[in-house]
């Protein structure tokens, strides 16, 4: 048995109630949820994962399918694998040396980072890797990417005003420290690069 709920047009204030209470009800049964707005759908996809339920999210003909599936409840009593991984980008550079070479490294550590699963919860920038999300970023088709697959990319408004480019973020929204820190604090997994 598969559920399908149609939240198009909704806003999310009428669609998440919805969703939680369906998810609630459907006893462990595949539900899919349909919307036109990703915002929507990776609001949708992060409340399932907080609630410990595996959320797919997939976009068809300018739609967003999120698959929700409820199997993760039935482990609960099970040790849980750390879920929750944040990776915070701080240069545009990866390691230190040839910075010819760090870019090259950096474009190779999102590319393959699109195809781990599971992917991190959130990518946050700050200092000079804030860079990488604006216009001109040679990494801006693989962080949309990883955006459209649920992943949370985060960054640092001040550090965005310091640089003068808070005007050409591309992909992902702006934060503040008190954000960024409690998103560092909750991920089971930090990564700095």
């Amino acid at each position: 048995m598969s559920n399908r709920i149609d939240i198009r047009g909704m806003t999310a204030s009428q669609s998440l109630p919805l969703v939680l209470k369906n998810i609630t009800e459907t006893e462990f049964h595949p539900v899919t949820t349909v919307t036109d707005s990703l915002e929507q759908a990776q609001q949708i996809q992060e409340m399932a994962r907080q609630r410990g339920i595996d959320a797919f999210l997939e976009e068809t003909d300018g739609e967003y399918l999120i698959h929700l599936n409820q199997t993760a409840l039935q482990e609960r009593d099970k040790p849980a694998a750390p879920q929750v991984c944040v990776v915070v980008i701080t240069g545009c550079t990866l390691g230190r040396g040839e910075q010819a070479l760090g870019k090259t490294l950096m474009k190779s550590y999102f590319y393959h980072l699109k195809q781990c699963k599971p992917c991190p919860r959130t990518v946050i920038f700050v200092n000079g890797g804030v860079a990488l999300t604006v216009e001109g970023s040679e990494l801006l088709a693989d962080l949309r990417f990883l955006a459209e697959k649920g992943v949370e990319i985060l960054t640092s408004e001040t550090c965005l005003e310091f640089y003068g480019l808070k005007d050409s973020l591309v992909v992902g929204r702006t934060a503040g420290m008190k954000e960024i820190v409690e998103k560092m604090h909750k991920g089971e997994n930090t990564l700095i690069l």
